[in-house]
């Protein structure tokens, strides 16, 4: 009896017991609508995206597992415990978005040390490599990569081994040796300067070909100009000129990494909150607190809008961190403050172990079980971002200044003309060619990001009266002589191509004379892009920047042009020339549906001599337009441009019967000759139609201006 009650107890315990959680990996690929890499509400899933899962389980060995999202944009994995690297593969026109960007307060449940809040991005060739066997990893940029601080942490490149180690755990007998090539107080500008003494710049990396290139710069160029609390105006002006200094170097970095080793994924590093290491009771100083998100801000920008998307994965989250009124979010105590204070600004021993996980989690690394830093043996919360290239724009005018010369300028608006290119003759002053009239008229586009992009080669031999291609939203490209530089008003141009220079800025040059470019002749036909940005705007008493992604009216005033910049004061021109194939911007984003086109359209003569426009309500239209177009010009349709008079633009109407409208012309507001017309209507502003020719293709929308 007593066998037989045992027995009906071990039974009713088996039956109530928890069954044990897989081990899994999982997440969801979805439409990044905002970009900020988190699943929104009313973000939609996206199906069929193929994931794969690259490593060795514990248990049964290699792993090599591809699964396609499913309908709710869902997708796992259940490989056991062991190490792996995760690949989203893009499909054509689809661009992942930045890895989630969000901070948390102390304490916030599940946001535990060293891991914090998950934000995996991925890399694009790195499966290929470990798969075939190798996997050459070179580490550049300053002491964090080196791995320096002052409370005597001994291992150097200490993280970057560990992310090798995490590779070679997912590839057992794969060669993936380490090069160790970062250097302690190093600029963005030493990378840009051909030195065959050490391998920590961009010509030694491209000679050398590596497979995985991470980055780990910025912070020195702000030493010594950060000029802390309560700051003059002329120090921030020094400062400032620094930062943008050091994006134009890290774009040309960057940019040229990508083009010379084709076969390399390219990582740039986090960039952590390294003045903030105890928030809560010590003040971040003024410059750090309003300009470090900007900075953070700039680095996400320059790694997404390369030709081939760069990793990044910023650790600012997890280090603590003030915002713009004082609220301090991320752990604490991670910077090493040593006895001696020689050193504030590095991480602590822990610290090192934050950017090991944000950087492993920046190549798709992940772990389960004894290997995971959180002993983890499932990971359901992989969240995948994308962008839709929704529209290419190219441009329709162009200018040359200050002496330039430009043979065939128009083949620069077309980039499927089978290579025809602009070709650009410059000097050593301030020459320039422009490319401006993208269009602007595509409202169904909800922009969310815009690349701007150049494909070209050059001619000739360029040797020290060098070139540099960028891009601006209004023609400014600079501001004025002694311009103060503020928070929301620092943002006049985006570099595409090209460097500040070592010996940039003028008020602080590195060195007298070094390159501009690294790869100044190019032969082959090289693609270079970047996320074209404006200002942040700041809410009043707000904490955080907003940055809004440039409108459909920035895109009218957008400017790329190809500018001398010689760098060494010598006589004459070198004998080159930029031949630009082609120039564009990518908007990103997703459309809205297009309004029907207004109907039943009649016009009439009232006694006054008044028209009246009477036709048809357009469902859900917020406001009506009315043009005017010259008979004439019937095959052009000049209804908006050189309209013989109007447009009406949001034009008052009144009800002319069930279901109708009309809008009254004074005589007055007439046109003067024979003209016809036209009503649009605005839906979730987006213009209706104007009609459609007889081949059923619409007409000329470049002509309705009212926008």
């Amino acid at each position: 009896m007593t066998a037989r009650v045992t027995a009906l107890v071990i039974l009713v315990l088996g039956l109530l017991a928890p069954a044990a959680r897989a081990q899994t990996v999982g997440g969801t690929v979805f439409e990044d609508r905002d970009a900020d890499g988190i699943h929104d509400a009313g973000e939609p899933a996206l199906s069929g995206f193929e994931v794969e899962l690259w490593g060795q389980s514990d248990g049964t060995g290699a792993v090599d597992a591809l699964v396609t999202s499913a309908a709710d944009g869902s997708f796992s994995f259940s490989p056991g415990n062991g190490c792996y690297v995760l690949r989203v593969r893009d499909p054509a026109g689809w661009r992942l978005s930045a890895s989630r960007s969000d901070g948390f307060p102390p304490g916030t449940p599940g946001y535990t040390y060293p891991v914090g809040q998950p934000r995996f991005s991925k890399l694009d060739q790195g499966i290929d490599h470990l798969r075939a066997g190798s996997l050459e990893f070179a580490a550049l940029g300053d002491s964090i990569a080196w791995n320096w601080n002052s409370c005597f942490f001994s291992s150097q490149f200490w993280y970057s081994n560990q992310v090798r180690s995490r590779l070679a755990c997912t590839t057992p007998g794969a060669s993936i040796p380490l090069y160790e090539d970062a250097v302690k107080g190093e600029h963005t500008d030493d990378l840009m300067v051909d030195e065959s003494n050490d391998f920590n710049n961009v010509f030694r990396a491209i000679d050398r070909q590596p497979e995985l290139v991470t980055i780990s710069i910025i912070g020195n160029d702000l030493l010594g100009v950060d000029p802390g609390s309560n700051p003059t105006q002329a120090e921030t002006n020094r400062a400032v000129e620094e930062v943008l200094d050091a994006r134009q170097n890290l774009q040309e970095v960057l940019s040229s990494l990508i083009a010379g080793i084709p076969g390399a994924d390219v990582a740039l590093n986090t960039l952590y909150d390294n003045e903030t290491y105890n928030c809560d009771s010590v003040p971040t100083s003024d410059f750090h607190r309003e300009w470090l998100p900007i900075v953070n801000r700039m680095l996400r920008e320059l790694a997404w809008g390369q030709a081939r998307r760069v990793s990044i994965n910023e650790a600012r989250a997890e280090f603590a961190r003030e915002d713009l009124v004082g609220a301090c979010t991320g752990f604490e105590g991670l910077i090493c403050r040593d006895i001696f204070g020689t050193d504030n600004i590095h991480p602590d021993n822990d610290g090192y172990t934050v950017l090991r996980e944000k950087v492993w989690e920046a190549v798709g690394g992940v772990n389960l079980g004894s290997r995971d830093a959180l002993g983890r043996t499932s990971i359901d919360e992989v969240g995948y971002g994308y962008l839709r290239r929704v529209r290419r724009l190219l441009p329709a005018t162009w200018e040359t200044r200050d002496g330039a010369a430009v043979v065939d300028p128009a083949a620069a608006f077309d980039d499927a003309d089978g290579g025809a290119a602009a070709s650009i003759t410059l000097g050593s002053g301030s020459e320039e060619v422009r490319f401006t009239g993208f269009p602007d008229w595509y409202d169904e586009i909800a922009i969310v990001k815009v690349i701007a992009g150049v494909r070209y080669t050059t001619g000739g031999t360029v040797a020290d009266d060098f070139y540099r291609i960028e891009a601006s939203l209004d023609e400014t490209f600079r501001p004025g002589p002694g311009y103060d530089y503020t928070t929301t008003n620092w943002n006049f141009y985006t570099p595409i191509v090209g460097a500040g220079g070592p010996n940039k800025p003028d008020g602080d040059p590195d060195y007298g004379n070094a390159e501009l470019l690294v790869v100044p002749d190019v032969v082959a036909p090289r693609e270079a892009t970047a996320t074209l940005t404006g200002n942040p705007v700041l809410a009043p008493g707000g904490a955080d920047y907003d940055w809004p992604p440039p409108g459909h009216a920035d895109l009218a005033t957008t400017t790329v042009r190809v500018a001398a910049a010689p760098v060494a004061a010598t006589p004459g021109n070198d004998a080159y020339t930029v031949e630009l194939d082609a120039a564009w911007l990518d908007l990103y984003g997703w459309e809205k549906p297009r309004p029907g086109e207004v109907t039943g359209l009649r016009v009439d003569r009232a006694p006054d001599g008044s028209l009246e426009v009477s036709f048809d309500e357009l469902a859900g239209a917020q406001r009506y337009n009315l043009y005017f177009g010259r008979l004439a010009a019937l095959g052009a349709y000049d209804h908006g441009a050189g309209a013989p008079a109007g447009p009406r633009c949001a034009a008052a109407t009144e009800a002319a019967g069930p279901g109708r409208l009309r809008i009254v012309v004074a005589p007055e507001d007439q046109p003067t000759e024979a003209a016809y017309v036209v009503v649009t209507g605005h839906v979730d502003d987006v213009e209706s139609p104007t009609g459609f020719r007889s081949a059923g293709t619409e007409r000329d929308r470049s002509q309705s201006t009212c926008r």
